[in-house]
């Protein structure tokens, strides 16, 4: 906000030629003015008469007859703090702070294009300020609210849309099953090569549909942990297991390489879909002949890390954030006409955040991509020997 209209006072003016005793009887007038602006015939301010300045000449019999009759100018500061109509009051109050304290009792002048409008007092300025605070305030309470009523509205939709759509397609791949398995009758080679192609495509529709509602959970704060004791290595060689046949398809190396024991406090479910996310993208970025590896370890401060690394084209640097946002896609996923929504990584993100970790890639085009999540050091438990040592001292107890 510009301080033209916030912070002016409209208070007399002066000339450098008008007399000490004469400005004296006009200030007497003007008892809440800290100052009168001293302007020549063009009304260009040429300084600035505090008032301070001018009692404390003037207070004395001797001195007020020494002053009485003599200019102003010879009281006057020749440099006050100037400012125009359209600075802000940060701006302005960045200047009194560092070139101008004496504006603080003084107070200081307001331009425009050059030319006098009036005086400006600190006092206002802390009003102006105090005001613009409570404007603020309003203004982003307001558009909190209506952040969150848009929320919950996107919320429902997508909750509504979730039911309105697995309905009809756990339907159609209930029946895509029943017929591979020939209840129906049998089905020649080319039906169940179509029947395949339904039951892959419907899943990953369904599995979409899951993330996007898993998402808009978690973004409202309705997307709750069941915690219990985790094995993280089970869930890595599941994940190997799962995508066995789709890494033997394309050609891949899949490997893993486990530096721990440790368990964690997770919820089961939601770390196997973080893992699963991760090495899925893995897969799908990487060439045929290249390798995925997946792994975990405890770093030096006790969290667990558990990565995902590729061979894959790999991800420039500018994009490492925009890949992680919903529906954020990189250049390259777009150009090879990759399949993929850009709500995998988002998802993934939101659940290490919500076991308190966090998610970060390591890329470069042409060079593949680690995909690191790391739980932090209070979910790391004691590793499987320390467990069985445990359980056989208390057997023993």
């Amino acid at each position: 906000m510009s301080a033209k209209s916030t912070i002016i006072r409209d208070l007399p003016t002066v000339t450098a030629e008008m007399r000490c005793g004469a400005v004296f009887e006009l200030m007497r007038q003007y008892e809440s003015g800290p100052a009168f602006a001293v302007l020549d015939s063009a009304d260009w301010p040429v300084g600035l008469i505090a008032r301070h300045a001018l009692l404390q000449a003037l207070a004395h019999p001797v001195t007020y007859a020494l002053y009485e009759n003599r200019p102003v100018r010879l009281l006057m500061n020749r440099d006050p703090l100037v400012i125009e109509a359209e600075d802000t009051i940060d701006r302005v109050s960045e200047r009194i702070a560092n070139d101008h304290p004496d504006a603080v009792d003084d107070g200081f002048i307001v331009v425009e294009d050059g030319r006098y409008l009036g005086i400006g007092t600190v006092l206002a300025l802390l009003n102006s300020s105090v005001q613009n605070a409570r404007t603020q305030i309003a203004e982003l309470e307001v558009a909190r609210t209506v952040a969150e009523h848009a929320n919950q509205a996107k919320s429902t939709f997508l909750a509504n849309m979730s039911h309105e759509l697995r309905t009809p397609l756990n339907a159609v791949l209930g029946f895509a099953d029943l017929l591979a398995t020939g209840t129906a009758g049998p089905v020649s080679d080319r039906q169940a090569e179509y029947l395949r192609d339904i039951q892959s495509s419907g899943q990953r529709l369904l599995d979409l549909i899951n993330d996007l509602l898993d998402l808009s959970r978690a973004e409202s704060g309705r997307l709750d942990l069941v915690e219990t004791r985790v094995d993280p290595t089970c869930l890595i060689e599941e994940v190997q297991r799962m995508l066995a046949p789709r890494v033997l398809g394309a050609d891949i190396v899949f490997a893993t390489e486990i530096a721990t024991d440790a368990w964690v406090t997770a919820d089961e479910r939601k770390l196997l879909q973080i893992l699963m996310n991760l090495a899925t993208n893995a897969v799908k970025f990487t060439p045929s002949g290249g390798s995925v590896t997946m792994g975990a370890e405890l770093q030096d401060d006790g969290g667990m890390l558990l990565w995902v690394r590729d061979t894959g084209v790999g991800i420039p640097s500018e994009e490492l954030e925009t890949v992680m946002t919903p529906f954020g896609r990189g250049r390259e996923a777009m150009a090879r006409q990759i399949e993929g929504s850009g709500i995998g990584l988002a998802l993934t993100r939101v659940l290490v955040e919500l076991h308190g970790g966090h998610l970060f890639l390591e890329s470069a085009p042409k060079q593949g991509t680690t995909a690191c999540a790391v739980l932090p050091a209070e979910r790391t438990l004691q590793t499987k020997n320390e467990d069985q040592e445990q359980q056989q001292l208390s057997a023993g107890g």
